[in-house]
């Protein structure tokens, strides 16, 4: 296109730049060199930190300070609540793994931690393929008494099945008494650890069937009913194509599960006192106990720790761990 100049002779009009907008990919690379150029800064860091400053506040008094006081507390002995104190170092830490019943609670913890998670994540698994099986009636029916339990808090569900097993007027009991089987279930240690680990996964399931629900209505029909053309089985169907679509639930429900049977499970105990012979006293359980009733608050304060870093030590190995077999859309 040609234009006049102040004379009336034409000239041509200069093209515009080819790596502006017009061009293909010239708007992208152009905010992409801005970027590599133009760090990304906040215009008034004053204001930034004030804004910031509640949270820090709020952070510091509620997690930053106790956690240092814990530690603080875990290398004295505390006795008379607080009225008499001693620096021992790492004696209480030493004494988690040498004095029996605190050794017990450690291994006990574990063990009743790992079959719960293991146990809900499989169960509601379980349920949620069933529910999500093709001309199956009545399904939001099952699906609400699945998920019913979710409605009641970890105490009442160990108050329900403490009456439910109640040797007197339980109603297992009563069940079972035509056949001449009468356990006691809370004067055994066995029987005992059985009944808090059911109550534990009847309380969870609820929680992880929702989300698991949730994802298989998620799932690529495509791709499922392409797998059914090519003569895929269910269970290769399941086991190559569905599991791998939902592992990223699957990651999610296991870092909750594990914080729940670490550390919700301490009502369940409450409820159960513990027996019999601290059959059913967890790490959790074990920590009130030492602070609150028998004035061993440095040894509170080291379990306390532990369970802390165990936890934390669980949680980034399943998240990093997690990352290299999660399948994503």
């Amino acid at each position: 296109m040609s234009q006049l100049t102040e004379k009336g002779e034409a000239t041509e009009a200069s093209p515009p730049p080819t790596s502006g907008a017009g061009s293909p990919g010239g708007e992208g690379a152009g905010r992409k060199a801005f970027a590599q150029t133009h760090a990304a800064s906040f215009p008034q860091r004053r204001a930034a930190l004030w804004l910031l400053l509640p949270t820090i506040v709020i952070l510091s008094l509620f997690l930053y300070y106790p956690m240092l006081r814990t530690f603080w507390l875990s290398l004295l002995s505390v006795r008379f609540y607080g009225q008499q104190r001693r620096f021992v170092g790492l004696e209480n830490f030493q004494r988690i793994f040498t004095d029996p019943s605190s050794y017990d609670a450690v291994v006990r913890t574990a063990v009743i931690s790992t079959i719960v998670i293991v146990a809900t994540i499989g169960i509601a698994l379980f349920l949620a393929a069933l529910l999500n099986q093709r001309g199956i009636s009545g399904g939001r029916v099952y699906r609400l008494l699945l998920i019913w339990p979710l409605a009641l808090s970890t105490a009442i569900s160990g108050i329900v099945f403490l009456t439910l097993f109640n040797p007197n007027f339980g109603m297992v009991n009563a069940v079972l008494a035509p056949f001449g089987i009468q356990p006691e279930w809370f004067r055994d240690r066995t029987l005992a650890q059985v009944v808090m680990v059911l109550t534990l996964i009847w309380n969870r399931v609820g929680f992880n069937l929702v989300f698991y629900t949730a994802a298989y209505q998620s799932l690529p029909s495509e791709t499922l009913e392409a797998a059914l053309v090519d003569g895929a089985t269910p269970w290769q169907r399941f086991w190559h194509i569905t599991f791998p679509l939902l592992s990223p639930m699957t990651l999610f429900l296991l870092v909750t599960s594990t914080v729940f049977a670490f550390f919700d499970a301490y009502a369940v105990a409450e409820v159960f006192g513990g027996g019999p012979l601290n059959a059913t006293s967890i790490l959790i359980y074990e920590i009130t106990e030492n602070a609150f009733r028998d004035d061993r608050i440095g040894l509170a304060a080291a379990q306390s720790l532990l369970l802390f870093l165990a936890v934390a030590f669980i949680t980034i190995v399943q998240l990093r761990q997690g990352r290299k077999r999660v399948t994503y859309q």
